[in-house]
Parts: C-alpha cells; structure tokens; sequence
C-alpha cells in the first residue's frame, strides 16, 4: 500500500510572457508530488516536522512563538520559501530542501509528477480550457503512477485542498477513469483533498512543486533566467529520487529536445529554444 501527496505546479490559467498585462503568470501546469510506503509515512512526516522546525526556527519563534501560535498548525508555503533572496542568502534553506529529498528516498519512497507547457495566448485563442488542461494531466500522473509502482501495490493520492468546482469536476472525472482505464486500477479512492496546514506530508509536496515551478519556469521560457539556481542546487538530487516516467512536455512535441525527463533537472539546457518557443498567435 502507497500513498502519494500531490499539488500543483506552474499555474492553470492562460500565459503570453512574464511580462504581459494579462497573462504573465507561468509557462507551465503540472501536479506532482511524493509517494510513500504506507509504512513510512509516519516516520517521513516526524523527520520533515523536525528539520522544519530546526532549519526554520527563527521564523517560527518570530511568527509562531512569540504570538503564543500553536506550531502544529504552522506551515511554510514553498512559494515563499524558494525565492531566489532565500535560496542565494540562507544555504540552511538548500539544506533544508536536499534533506527532504534524502528522506523521500531514504524511506523508499519516489517524487512524481507530470505537466505540460501552454499554448502561448489568451484564453480566446488556446485549444485547451483550463479543465480540460487539468483533467489530462490528472490522468496523465495517473499513468505514470501506474508504470512506476511495484506490481500488485495499490495507492492512495491525497492533494491540497482548495475547494474550487474546476478541480471537484477532475476529480470526478478521475473517479470514472479509475473504473474504466487499466492505468487506474491502482487506485482505491479518488484523489482526496485535505487541509495541508494539518499534514507535513502534503507540505512536502507543495514544496516539492515549489521547486519543480521553479526549474520549469526555468526551462521553458526566456523570461526566468533568475532561477538558474533550481538546477543548480537541486536538479540533480531531485532527479536522484524522481519516477523515470515523469515528464514535463513541451509544445514541440515532435521534437523530443523539448521535453523535460528527470534525468535533465540539473543541467542548465533549456526547453524552449528554438523548437519550443511557439509565437504568440494572432487572430484571422
């Protein structure tokens, strides 16, 4: 029995360039996450509880502690904690990330994830809707959960809540492929969602997808050359403990230059030039 923690990476909505009015938020969508042996989930949400708690103690006492805030309840988002001041200022920040990675692998268990980058446009003038983006990459994670699993294993996947209807749809829509697909047969619930504040487990996800944004933003468009420093000090350790399945897909998709494998996070070549980086359509 496996249970796999997932959340988001990138972002759904439509992307032109970072620098757009409208749509500058990320080039990427995908879900990712860690799965564990049944067995070690408990002693893999002890470890990260502790070096969270080691590694982040000043935050903590100047948020937490001297608010009289219960610590239980605390949680570092791994939005705010991978930004490039955090990474290039604080190394017990990169410690922090490359010991959790040891602990996912320590404990037998993996990181999976699957995404794509997006048509380049606004919404008016993409082939995707943002559910229909989600939905594919839900089974898509769903499939390379079934490849890389051990035989006869079955898993649970438990995800971050966030209570909006596009993503209750896609997990209904999960719920059917479960039924109907030999790739889900693993499955014996749907994708559930909790309250990450309450599980370290699922915030290890979330700062494992922190990173995978990261390294994405990095590969697929020009515009984010600042996080070079995902690569640099985390490509390689992650790609040490990630599914050989996974894969982030680029728009080229003849082109194989234009993926993203694990076996590529730590190396600075990117994933957009010059068969990747579609031009911005323009209406007929």
């Amino acid at each position: 029995m496996y249970i796999g923690y997932f959340d988001e990476f990138g972002h759904n909505g439509a992307y032109i360039s970072r620098d757009d009015k409208a749509y500058k938020t990320h080039p990427v969508f995908g879900l990712g996450g860690i799965v564990l042996p049944a067995e070690s989930v408990r002693s893999f949400s002890g470890q990260f509880k502790r070096m969270k708690e080691h590694y982040l103690a000043s935050e903590i006492k100047a948020k937490v502690t001297n608010q009289n805030k219960d610590v239980n309840h605390w949680e570092k988002k791994g939005s705010a904690l991978l930004t490039t001041r955090n990474i290039e200022q604080y190394p017990e920040v990169r410690t922090l990330i490359n010991r959790t990675l040891r602990a996912v692998k320590r404990l037998n268990g993996f990181v999976c994830f699957y995404g794509q980058q997006k048509e380049i446009g606004p919404p008016e003038q993409s082939n995707e809707t943002n559910r229909s983006r989600y939905d594919h990459t839900m089974k898509q994670l769903v499939q390379r959960l079934d490849h890389d699993m051990p035989e006869n294993s079955q898993l649970l996947m438990i995800l971050d809540e966030q209570g909006n209807k596009e993503r209750l749809e896609v997990y209904a829509g999960a719920s059917a492929f479960m039924f109907s697909n030999a790739s889900g047969q693993r499955l014996i619930e749907p994708p559930m969602q909790v309250e990450s504040h309450l599980y370290q487990t699922v915030q290890a996800a979330d700062w494992i997808c922190a990173l995978l944004g990261r390294i994405s933003a990095y590969k697929f468009d020009p515009g984010f050359l600042e996080y070079q420093w995902s690569c640099r000090y985390f490509g390689d350790k992650l790609s040490d403990v990630t599914s050989s399945d996974s894969k982030i897909r680029g728009l080229a998709r003849d082109e194989p230059r234009s993926n993203l494998y694990p076996r590529f996070l730590g190396n600075f070549a990117r994933c957009f030039a010059p068969y990747a980086a579609s031009a911005l359509k323009t209406k007929s």
